[in-house]
């Protein structure tokens, strides 16, 4: 059986300071053309060239005109069709720390709606897609801009409904498109909350505000039974007789992959779309929060999502055609989420620990009520022997950093938990096991992580956006070299106390007891100051 649908397709997010490689990319288009994907979208927010917009993505990582037709034609000689996914209302904020842009700004990282020069943007954008791409298929975003209205809108107009600022703005910018002989696709979430939000059931009438030449994409990675996609599908077809759908490959907790969840998510997915009759499915590979994740850490669930097409959900069979293309062992690929899984079997299925209990600082740990003592050492050696296995070979890149990651919260997981328990005790003598033996150690396996993981950067992507991982990687290893001196100061009897772990830790974010590890913006796992 073949594929059933008329375009089925990945999408990676080349927004979030991660910008693949041209190198990475014609590997992994070489890879999804074997499996018989025909289509990849190329979600770049500011990350693309446009003529007359030095500071669109400036210092970004941006792909140049060139590079852009050169990747164009390299999916097209496969079979491929390059969609470029763009935004052309929310999701600019990094374009509006510059006067230019900072003047069309409504509210948030959205663009002022009416403005002229949001539409001479625009056009500029449309009229170097038209340039680089053999496709007149293109995303529009319209996703998330729940401020709408909101700001200097509001201030120009008045209060507007969100729904009439959307469609008026929609309009000028299917025009635009049009122009350059573009059809348009957008994410329908916007029209979505404006029928069913708030209990609401106003489809008919939202209907009316949706143009019939723009396809909604129906999109969600949230869930993994059927009938809540059967419902969804439902729901956004009583919106437009034209709609798509997207889920997810879940890229976008960290530094590791979650497969497992997205296996499960992907097979009722697939399963609602054939029900559905839907023609156009693709999966997203997001990087939210510095694209810290490879986009090949989730083969194993771009592998399953293509044979579930094809009607085979034979797990045995689906290995043995992922070791056929991707050349090594689907469960060892798997493994790059163990990191993720201490808590494995409880809900929710997509926690993070890896990158929280990283970032967590030693002192002021927002996260360590949630450690469970006496189980993590143990947990992430063994974690660290598994990835071993994947250290030859042509994806040991991936695997080495992953596993230095492992090694690092063998000893980081529980160091807050510890230290600030030996410092309320007044034991002098864990104290210095402390500050002589598990701070060092720490120092030394983060020093090896750094280098790992920059090593895998530079594979797979731009140097561009790899200063923010220095600065936060480069920082933890400074504050943790920081908390063991303040610890052998104490000890010397340099300083009297240590306030930060005088203070009673509270639960994060008012959650209760025993909660989930799952949150994932650096900013609010490090400290709750000012960054």
């Amino acid at each position: 059986m073949g594929i059933p649908f008329d375009s089925f397709g990945v999408m990676i997010d080349c927004s979030r300071n991660a910008v693949m490689n041209k190198a990475a990319f014609c590997k992994m288009t070489d890879i999804l053309s074997a499996l018989g994907y025909n289509t990849i979208r190329l979600y770049t927010e500011d990350t693309y060239e446009v003529d007359g917009e030095p500071y669109f993505g400036y210092l970004r990582g941006r792909y140049s005109k060139q590079e852009l037709k050169e990747m164009d034609a390299y999916c097209a000689a496969r079979g491929i069709t390059l969609v470029p996914c763009i935004q052309t209302l929310a999701h600019l904020g990094t374009i509006f720390r510059y006067a230019d842009y900072g003047a069309i700004r409504d509210a948030d990282d959205i663009l002022l709606v009416g403005a002229e020069r949001t539409y001479a943007l625009i056009e500029n954008m449309f009229r170097s897609l038209a340039e680089c791409f053999r496709a007149r298929r293109v995303n529009i975003g319209m996703d998330e801009a729940f401020l709408l209205g909101r700001g200097k809108y509001l201030t120009q107009n008045g209060l507007v409904p969100s729904a009439v600022i959307m469609r008026r703005h929609l309009e000028r910018v299917l025009a635009i498109a049009k122009k350059y002989g573009f059809s348009c696709e957008m994410w329908g979430d916007m029209f979505l909350h404006a029928a069913y939000g708030d209990g609401r059931n106003d489809a008919a009438a939202v209907r009316e505000q949706v143009p019939e030449d723009v396809t909604l994409i129906c999109w969600d990675y949230y869930h993994t039974d059927k009938e809540f996609f059967l419902g969804e599908i439902d729901k956004y077809k009583a919106l437009s007789d034209r709609v798509m759908f997207a889920g997810g490959a879940w890229t976008w907790l960290g530094f590791c992959p979650n497969n497992s969840y997205s296996i499960k998510e992907i097979e009722a997915a697939i399963r609602a779309c054939v029900a559905r009759g839907m023609r156009d499915v693709f999966f997203t590979l997001w990087g939210d929060n510095g694209g810290e994740c490879s986009p090949f850490a989730v083969l194993p669930s771009l592998v399953c999502a293509a044979e579930f097409a094809r009607g085979n959900f034979s797990m045995p069979s689906v290995k043995q055609r992922f070791a056929e293309v991707v050349g090594e062992d689907f469960d060892l690929f798997c493994a790059l989420e163990l990191p993720d899984k201490i808590y494995a079997g409880e809900e929710p299925d997509c926690q993070d620990p890896s990158k929280v209990l990283l970032y967590t600082d030693p002192f002021m740990g927002i996260y360590d009520r949630c450690v469970r003592e006496g189980t993590a050492e143990a947990y992430y050696t063994g974690v660290s022997e598994t990835l071993r296995k994947g250290e030859t070979g042509e994806w040991a890149y991936l695997f080495r950093p992953i596993r230095a990651l492992a090694d690092v919260l063998a000893v980081k997981f529980e160091l807050g938990v510890q230290t600030r328990k030996a410092y309320a005790a007044k034991d002098r003598a864990a104290l210095a096991r402390l500050a002589g033996e598990r701070y060092p150690l720490l120092l030394q396996r983060l020093e090896t992580f750094y280098d790992e993981y920059e090593r895998f950067w530079m594979t797979e992507k731009k140097p561009q956006g790899f200063e923010v991982q220095d600065a936060r990687l480069g920082g933890l290893i400074r504050r943790v070299k920081h908390c063991m001196d303040r610890l052998n100061a104490r000890l010397s009897g340099g300083i009297g106390s240590i306030p930060e772990l005088e203070e009673e830790l509270l639960l994060p974010f008012g959650q209760k007891e025993g909660c989930p590890i799952a949150y994932n913006y650096y900013n609010c796992l490090y400290t709750v100051n000012v960054t």
